[in-house]
């Protein structure tokens, strides 16, 4: 059994609670990835409000590029590279609402 397989298999709240913080620990790390659910939300918010509406299709990509920077320059990880795009070791939604989480426990003053 690969180890992809054992990843899908664990659970949401492991991810959260265990791996997820273990690869956001600097924080200006944890900053540019709020900056990046803070901006992804207002942008939705906007787009629907004031339009253009298809400017949600950004979403995407205002959510997860200054993660990304955050990892390229603060947290560097040669066994899964600094461009974790193509990461496959967990569900895709986990990594966005595990973002969502980091988000709001920083905003709101808690760590992991």
């Amino acid at each position: 059994m690969t180890d992809i397989a054992v990843n899908r298999r664990a659970d949401f709240r492991t991810f959260c609670t265990e791996v997820f913080p273990a690869e956001h620990r600097h924080p200006a790390n944890v900053a540019l990835h709020v900056a990046g659910v803070l901006a992804s939300a207002a942008l939705v918010v906007w787009a629907l409000a004031a339009g253009p509406w298809w400017l949600v299709l950004f979403y995407p990509v205002v959510h997860v590029v200054p993660g990304l920077i955050g990892h390229r320059l603060f947290e560097r990880d040669a066994e899964r590279g600094d461009l974790r795009v193509g990461r496959r070791d967990y569900p895709g939604l986990w990594f966005i609402a595990a973002n969502h989480r980091l988000a709001w426990r920083a905003l709101t003053g808690r760590r992991a």
